[in-house]
């Protein structure tokens, strides 16, 4: 699977676990166990999507999906 569908696939769940369910912040491994990304994968992708600014972090595992993010994640 290409980075940038992994990218769309985390997108897609976290706006699920979090838009659609009211929640605003989630941990990203949570979404990351239900897509099957591992740990070294996790830290580039979400480090890569904060930078494309689609995500924030809140602390050290929690993030939350920007304005741009939420639009991309409704594709």
């Amino acid at each position: 699977m290409s980075e940038g569908r992994i990218g769309d696939e985390f997108l897609g769940q976290l706006y699920e676990k979090t838009v659609n369910n009211g929640i605003e912040i989630i941990d990203r491994d949570q979404i990351g166990k239900e897509i099957g990304i591992i740990d070294v994968q996790m830290d580039s992708l979400v480090n890569e999507l904060t930078s494309d600014g689609y995500i924030k972090k809140a602390g050290l595992t929690k993030i939350y999906l920007t304005d741009d993010g939420r639009k991309r994640a409704k594709f």
